[in-house]
This record gives C-alpha cells, structure tokens and sequence, in this order.
C-alpha cells in the first residue's frame, strides 16, 4: 500500500469510535493489574455485557504487545455477541468491536485487512443515520466508553462520568447507564475526598438503585453514602439485602467490607476481606483494604505484642497492595502512612518522596500525603510539620484534611 492510501487510511481510522482512539494510556496503569481485574469481572459479574470486557481485554493486550491474543479476545468479543440475547440488533454492538479489529490490522501492517473492518464500521454507520437508529448506536458506544474509563484508572472518572451523561441524554430512564454514571460520580468524590456528606451521587445512586434493584454493587454503594451521613439504619438494611442477593460475590463484599470498616467494625471487615482473597487472591484491592483495616489497630503508645501484629500486618498488606499495583496512588499513601504509624521514619521517607512524585497524583491526594507527613513530624520536627501542614492548604480543594491543616496551624500559633 502506498504512503498516500496509508495516511487516508490513518484519516478513516483515526475518526473510528473504540479502545484506539478513546486516549487510553499505559503509562497511567498497571495494565496486569486492570486486566485481572476485568478477569475476575468476567467471573463474578454475571450480568455484565462480555463483549465490552472482551473488548477491553484487547486493547490491554495490544498495549502489552501481544498480537496474537489481542485478536483471540477480539474474536471472543464477536462470539459473545453473536450467541446473546442481543444477537439479532447486533451492528450496533459490533462498531466499537469492528474498529478494534481495523486498528489492530493496521499495526501488523495488514493493510488491507485494515480497510476491510473500517469499511465494516463506515456500513453500519450509514445504516444508523436516522435519529432513531442513531440514538440506539450512540446509547451503546457511551455506554462502552464510560465503562472502559471506569475500568481503567481513576485519572479517567470524570470521563467516564461524561460519557454517561451522554449518553442518558438519550435515553434517561437506561438502568445500566444510570448505574454506570452513579458509580463514576461515586468514585470521583471518593477520591476528592470531600467533607460534605450525601454529595451529588446521593441522588444520583438512588435512581440507580431504584431503576435497576438487581445491581447489587450499586445498592452497596448507596449503603456507604446512608453511612456517611450517619443513617446507619438505611445503611445496614441495604448491606443485608446486599448480602442475601450476593453472598459470594467479591464485588459486592469488598464494599461491605468498606461499609464495615467505616463503620468501626473492623473485626467484620477482616473476616470478609479474608474471604474474598480467598476467591480473588492477587487483588491489589483487597490487601489495600487489609492495609487500612489493620493500620486501624496500630496504637501509641505501643501496647507489644497486639502492637506489633498490627504493625506487622498493617505493613505486609500494605507493601503487597502496592506490589500489585505499583501505579495506585492511594496504595503508596497507604504504604507510607503505615510506615509513619509504626515510627519507620527512613521508609516512610522514602516512600513519602517517591509517592509525591507520582504522575497520577489528583490534588486531593496531595493534601492527604502532606498531612500524614505533617501529623507525624509534628512533635518531633515541628518547623517541618508547619510547611506541610501549609502545603495542604495550598491546594484549595476544600477537604477534610484541609479543615484540620487550618485548625494544626492554629494550635501551632503559626500563620496560615
């Protein structure tokens, strides 16, 4: 193929909608680690579409450099497609797929191919022209965005949260596309770490919850939001429904075990949390969440051996939730305050100053890094507990942490 039909080419392809043009970046993941997570989606998400994490499969291993098995999962994806219920409306569902396949071709240099599967794409468009018919191609090519963001990394939320918005300006009442925005939205305050209670998912988890009751991770979700604002009646009524319909679903119990330990009931929350390594035993999640649970039961003064567990504990889940995701921002928090919990000053040092220079980092993180620093150097080195406690508030982001940096400095009769 000539350099003229090449770059037209590239024009065709670069005006596709899927993985390829969607500006998803390694650098920004454990890509191992995002693609056993969608593994274990596959197992323990029965209702998920499996096409789309097919979808995603491939352009993990695309990124990884594995041709061969990034076609196996594409061609997976077609399988998938073909023998569900949606088997008989499927070109809607095939354009993100087809355009994966064009991709993939190009960069084996199989030119032709290539062109055969974006001439797929340009074919079904034309048959969705209309507005009905468009609408109902748009509704699914959002929907396969913003669960790809979602699935990917935490820098992609608010993207992800965009492309349901989206896409629920077409069809308002979708229950998956409620689900999915309310769950971005949901992560999106997680990490922003706001003070205020309820927040814009409140609303947003109860339609979800209300518009599709079978999403069993979405009700558990709405839980943590009851928790927040201190309904713990609301909240333990739906972990309980949560647990009846779920039992054995890691997805479902990694977030009890989060409303357990919020809730204080730290116990409970090792016990799920050790269940679920049981069914997911490489998860990053899980010791991050271990880390948390037993960083809880770190005291000061130390009280030996009960202290020394914990630290031990708290110390081995914590290094473990990073060693499975090196890319996880708040398992280097984690892993740092740890340290700084059990006096490891060197460790926590270093892991402190390679953590603030993490690509990935949002704003907020910053301010919870700084004021771990700043908490544990505060009555041993207190000048250099007041510039971190200062770096806090520098970033404007009003949270938590920013109110109680405002109220250290006071106490420290320094100005802010």
């Amino acid at each position: 193929m000539s350099d003229i039909l090449k770059n037209s080419l590239m024009d065709r392809l670069l005006k596709l909608q899927c993985h390829f043009t969607w500006d998803l970046h390694g650098e920004d993941v454990d890509i191992d680690n995002v693609e056993e997570r969608v593994n274990d989606q596959l197992v323990y998400l029965p209702n998920a579409l499996k096409h789309r994490m097919y979808n995603l499969l491939a352009y993990l291993k695309h990124l990884k450099g594995d041709h061969e098995e990034t076609m196996i999962q594409l061609q997976k994806a077609e399988t998938q497609i073909q023998e569900s219920s949606i088997a008989e409306d499927a070109d809607d569902k095939k354009t993100v797929m087809y355009g994966n396949f064009a991709w993939v071709f190009y960069h084996q240099n199989q030119f032709n191919n290539s062109l055969t599967f974006v001439e797929k794409v340009e074919t079904i468009l034309k048959q969705y022209e209309s507005p009905p018919e468009k609408n109902a191609l748009l509704l699914d090519i959002y929907g396969e965005q913003g669960w790809t963001y979602l699935s990917f990394a935490g820098k992609y939320y608010q993207l992800a949260a965009e492309c349901f918005e989206k896409a629920l300006e077409l069809d308002p009442e979708d229950p998956e596309l409620n689900s999915g925005h309310a769950m971005a939205v949901y992560r999106i305050e997680g990490f922003r770490l706001s003070s205020n209670t309820g927040g814009k998912s409140f609303p947003l988890l109860e339609r979800a919850v209300r518009l599709n009751p079978r999403d069993t991770v979405v009700k558990v979700l709405f839980a943590l939001k009851y928790l927040e604002m201190n309904n713990y009646d609301q909240g333990d009524i739906l972990i309980e429904q949560a647990l009846q319909e779920q039992p054995e679903s890691p997805y479902v119990l990694r977030y009890v075990a989060t409303y357990y330990r919020r809730k204080g009931q730290i116990k409970e929350a090792i016990a799920i949390l050790k269940k679920v390594l049981s069914l997911t035993p490489t998860s990053s999640n899980v010791y991050f969440q271990l880390g948390k649970c037993y960083k809880k039961f770190i005291r000061k003064p130390p009280q030996e051996q009960q202290n020394a567990e914990a630290i031990a504990n708290a110390i081995f889940y914590s290094e473990k939730a990073v060693e499975l995701n090196r890319s996880s921002v708040p398992a280097h928090i984690l892993l740092a305050s740890v340290y700084m919990k059990a006096d490891k000053h060197q460790k926590a040092k270093e892991e402190f100053d390679k953590t603030l220079t993490m690509n990935d980092m949002w704003p907020e993180q910053k301010q919870e890094l700084h004021f771990y620093w700043a908490k544990y150097l505060k009555h041993s080195r207190k000048s250099e507990a007041v510039r971190h406690f200062k770096e806090v508030i520098k970033i404007q982001n009003q949270t938590w942490y920013r109110e109680i940096a405002i109220k250290e400095l006071q106490e420290l009769a320094e100005p802010i």
